[in-house]
């Protein structure tokens, strides 16, 4: 028998269809908008306890809508009640496409002014995501584990990218986090919180600040 990883949600969703499974997702729209831009926010890893009810997605969806941006929430394949089973990235990345591909056509937002949003296991994802489509504008990685952000820097990624860290991350050390982050192709963002470790509580405020400033400027 497959392990599942659950949470309860307290909130409507939405179901979207990727191949032959259904991923439970959320379209938020900021009040008094017509067809907004906007986000896709990606969760970390759920074999921690990741979903899209992360304090971190949380903070940046009200961030977000507080700024006239749409934002759609998603539970990866095998979390919460998303079918399927959880891949631990083999096919996450193509559930994100068919989730912008949804998007791009939504008669509530505006398809042609999309961004993405990855926290951890969820920000390698959203990377990924960016480098194989271009309806992808621009991306916000925060704490992406050093194992997969090493990756990104040889490759080239014409999107604007904001690449946040803190610099007490127990994954990744500040200083290589900072090199590799140079690596990435322009456009690039690179910010450091100061104090703040890979789960970010009590950050996340400035994490949303940032998050929403960014988009504000690339979508």
């Amino acid at each position: 028998m497959s392990r599942r990883y659950v949470r309860v949600l307290k909130k409507p969703f939405i179901y979207i269809k990727s191949s032959d499974i259904e991923l439970e997702a959320r379209l938020d729209l900021p009040p008094g908008e017509s067809r907004p831009p906007c986000v896709l926010l990606c969760h970390p890893d759920p074999k921690h306890g990741g979903s899209m009810d992360n304090n971190v997605l949380e903070k940046v969806n009200e961030s977000l809508l507080k700024n006239s941006i749409a934002t759609l929430r998603f539970n990866f394949r095998g979390v919460g009640n998303s079918t399927g089973e959880f891949t631990g990235g083999k096919f996450e990345g193509t559930d994100i496409i068919s989730i912008v591909e949804f998007l791009s056509t939504h008669t509530l937002v505006d398809g042609s002014r999309l961004g993405i949003f990855g926290y951890s296991f969820g920000a390698w994802m959203a990377l990924e995501a960016t480098l194989a489509t271009t309806k992808i504008k621009s991306v916000v990685s925060v704490a992406c584990p050093q194992r997969w952000y090493s990756t990104f820097g040889t490759v080239e990624m014409v999107q604007p990218k904001l690449l946040i860290s803190g610099d007490r991350d127990h994954d990744f050390p500040h200083g290589h986090f900072k090199f590799l982050s140079g690596r990435f192709t322009e456009p690039r963002q690179v910010e450091t919180i100061t104090g703040a470790d890979h789960f970010f509580h009590g950050y996340e405020d400035i994490l949303g600040g940032l998050t929403a400033k960014f988009f504000l400027g690339t979508i």
